[in-house]
């Protein structure tokens, strides 16, 4: 768990930019890490999920989907990938936007690592989730920093795990029902 927020990258570079992603949530973390002072910003989905980035998602799924190929069935198949990697490159180019990053210049690009701080790793180790948060956050930002953002970081961690564990529970609920499509029973008697 010491090596969770490890962000180097394979060239044993850091990255420019850190995304803190709590998928429940509608806020996120971004660590700037690109010129001093390094900056730490709460942002919200609702300032880069605007009307344009759904248009934009829209237009670059209708190419995809219209795309000529020689196998069409086997391209139909692979859509919902597709699909994937049109909204996380949009989401990516919206979030740079946000942060006055122009990708006109390949050079300009930044190095971006997501974390997506959620899953079992939470339920299981919030408290170690929490102190590796605060360890990738450190050594840029200071203790001064940190402590500013200590109370916003946990808030963000309890959140996430509090809704995670009511989603645990629903779906579990809906299982006892028989009203998921995920879980199935070996007999089912419908009298």
């Amino acid at each position: 768990m010491d090596e969770l927020f490890n962000s180097q990258l394979p060239d044993g570079q850091r990255p420019d930019i850190q995304l803190c992603i709590f998928p429940h949530l509608k806020e996120f973390l971004v660590v700037d890490l690109r010129e001093d002072p390094k900056r730490v910003l709460l942002m919200n989905t609702g300032d880069v999920f605007v009307e344009e980035f759904f248009k934009s998602v829209e237009a670059e799924f209708s190419e995809v989907l219209r795309e000529e190929t020689a196998f069409p069935f086997s391209h139909f198949i692979n859509l919902p990938l597709r699909l994937e990697e049109v909204m996380r490159e949009t989401a990516m180019i919206f979030i740079l936007d946000k942060l006055d990053i122009q990708l006109g210049d390949e050079e300009e690009i930044p190095n971006v690592v997501v974390f997506v701080i959620s899953g079992g790793a939470l339920t299981s180790r919030a408290d170690q989730v929490l102190d590796g948060l605060r360890e990738l956050l450190k050594p840029f930002i200071g203790e001064g920093a940190l402590e500013d953002w200590e109370e916003t970081i946990s808030r963000l961690v309890s959140e996430e795990k509090r809704v995670l564990h009511q989603e645990t529970m629903h779906d579990l609920s809906d299982a006892l029902r028989g009203d998921s499509p995920d879980y199935f029973t070996l007999w089912e008697s419908r009298n």
